[in-house]
Parts: structure tokens; sequence; C-alpha cells
């Protein structure tokens, strides 16, 4: 898990500096928290028509799984999406685009029942389909971007660790259904075309 970190740190930092003169728009999650999630999102202009986002986020939440007891979750999330632009305009990657998502999220869950002490290594890696909008405010820096996708999860699982009650996640009905939403504001950085 460090490695993987320490990787995407890497690839966050020569992103940076790879298109230190290009346009580069930081874009936060304001309404994650309500939701127990917080976002951070980077997208690099790589040409007049395509973006690299790299994504960073945590989650909190209750879980509760085929009648077991409520589980509280905490995890980390880290992304890569492409973007492509299909019409944008003289201040570039804006308007409406397609594109590709992943997700991986690792953490841990705990029962809250204090009677139980059942403790979990999740893992999740998703991938799927996105479409969505950005547009820019007054001033052509600031910004805001809904997006929407669809994909599956190739890998969910609940690791028991400690003698815990194991958990089977292959009677619930589209667990690996995977469908993102975000809404996004954020400010450009870099050059405008």
């Amino acid at each position: 898990m460090i490695k993987l970190h320490k990787t995407l740190a890497l690839a966050l930092i020569i992103g940076c500096v790879v298109t230190s003169y290009a346009q580069v728009d930081l874009k936060i999650g304001p309404l994650g928290p309500v939701f127990g999630t917080v976002n951070l999102r980077s997208e690099f202009g790589m040409s007049d028509n395509f973006g690299l986002e790299a994504t960073v986020g945590a989650g909190w939440n209750t879980l509760t799984i085929n009648d077991e007891p409520e589980l509280r979750n905490r995890v980390l999330r880290l992304g890569l999406n492409g973007r492509y632009y299909l019409n944008p305009s003289e201040l570039g990657q804006d308007k409406f685009y397609l594109g590709m998502y992943s997700r991986y999220s690792r953490g841990s869950a705990k029962t809250t029942d204090a009677d139980i002490n059942d403790v979990y290594n999740t893992d999740r890696l998703s991938v799927g389909f996105l479409t969505g909008i950005k547009f820019f405010a007054r001033g052509d820096r600031f910004l805001f971007d809904f997006n929407l996708g669809i994909g599956r999860a190739f890998v969910y699982r609940f690791e028991a660790i400690d003698g815990s009650e194991p958990i089977d996640l292959s009677g619930i009905p589209l667990v690996n259904l995977d469908i993102p939403l975000s809404i996004m504001i954020g400010y450009r950085f870099g050059a405008k075309k």
C-alpha cells in the first residue's frame, strides 16, 4: 500500500512538472463531507481535447451487509480518469466530455456493536465509463465540473482479520455495480489558450 502511495505521488509530481506550462485544473467536491467523503482532483491538459485527471479521496461511513451488525468503514481512494472533450471552446478542455475512469479504495471496517469486535480490511477496484460537462464562471479561471459514470467493481473484498466472522458478498445483487457521480468546483492554473 505504501508503494502505491509513493508511486501515485511521484506520478502527480511528474505530471505537474511536465505540464507546468500548460493548464492544470485543481478541483474539490464541496458536497462530499455531507455524504462522508472528501475528494481532491487535479486535471492536466495533455492536448486541446484530452485531459488526464488524478483523484485522491477519503471516505467514512457505516455499512450494513446481509443483516450483519453495522460496520464503521474508513477508506482511502485513488483514481485516474481520461477525458476526451468533444468540442472545447477557445479556453480549452471545457464543455461536454466522454471518458474512462478507474477507482481503487483500501481501508478498514469495524463493527459498531460493542459486544462484537469484528475487524476487516477492505479493497475495491472499479473501472468504467463517464460523461460530463465542465464550464467556467467569470474570469475564465473558476470552474464547475459535473459527471456521471457507470462501471464495474472487478475486486470487492472484506478480509476478516484476527478471527473475525467472514463476510460473503456473493449473495448481494448488484454489489459490483459502480455508479460514480461528482459535482466539483475548481480553479485553473497555467496558460490560457
